[in-house]
């Protein structure tokens, strides 16, 4: 379960509730998740961090004082259609939830909050952003985030050296091509002259980290990737 939003370690949130227990006890969940969470115990609140702060997600409680989660996300919406929406509902609430139909909600949760139905929730609204985040799948359980210039490996962060990021980020952007060693030799290093075997131990150092072969290497010419669906 944590694997799967490790990623969210990089991203901020928005969380609007009015109740003083639960804004409390859901916020120190998502302080555990995201990298900064902003708290406001109503709409208007709420409203001011999103303008000031244009938070990666907003979750909010559907009914508070001043203005609420409807007004909330229909202020949002008016020219925002790309941040993910999360609403907080109750069962006496389910009605309003009609209201909510045309404003791109990506996820409700039924309180009280279920520490894994949160987390799901999250997961499945932020794989709709990711898709215009520039998220490449490089395997089955491998992709590179061109937002954070960041290769991750089931939900987790691989750490790369400089010159090994450079190089899967080359390998991407020539993709499907094969890149010849002289390109490679030039962009890496291009105030040096190298011998091929640095390339080499290049290569082998990422397929060291990820345990898994993503370069294939071109008898004679030089390397690419595999094709992003994991096969040859």
């Amino acid at each position: 379960m944590v694997n799967d939003v490790l990623f969210l370690k990089n991203k901020t949130v928005l969380f609007a509730e009015d109740d003083v227990i639960m804004r409390t006890q859901i916020a120190e969940i998502l302080e555990m998740l995201f990298k900064k969470v902003f708290v406001a115990n109503d709409g208007y609140k709420a409203y001011e961090f999103y303008v000031e702060e244009k938070p990666d997600m907003v979750i909010s409680d559907i009914k508070m004082p001043s203005m609420d989660g409807l007004s909330l996300v229909e202020k949002i919406r008016k020219s925002d259609y790309e941040t993910p929406v999360i609403l907080l509902t109750s069962f006496t609430e389910q009605e309003l939830l009609v209201n909510a139909a045309n404003l791109s909600i990506d996820g409700y949760i039924i309180k009280p909050v279920d520490l894994n139905s949160l987390v799901k929730t999250i997961n499945k609204s932020m794989q709709r952003a990711s898709k215009n985040q520039g998220l490449i799948p490089l395997s089955k359980d491998i992709y590179y985030n061109t937002g954070t210039q960041e290769l991750y490996q089931n939900g987790e962060i691989v750490l790369l050296g400089y010159k090994e990021l450079e190089l899967i980020k080359l390998l991407i952007s020539k993709f499907p091509k094969t890149v010849d060693k002289e390109e490679i030799s030039e962009t890496l290093w291009p105030y040096e002259a190298i011998c091929e075997s640095a390339i080499k131990n290049l290569v082998l150092r990422i397929r060291k980290k990820l345990g898994e072969d993503i370069i294939i290497s071109v008898r004679g010419i030089g390397y690419r990737l595999t094709d992003f669906d994991g096969t040859k």
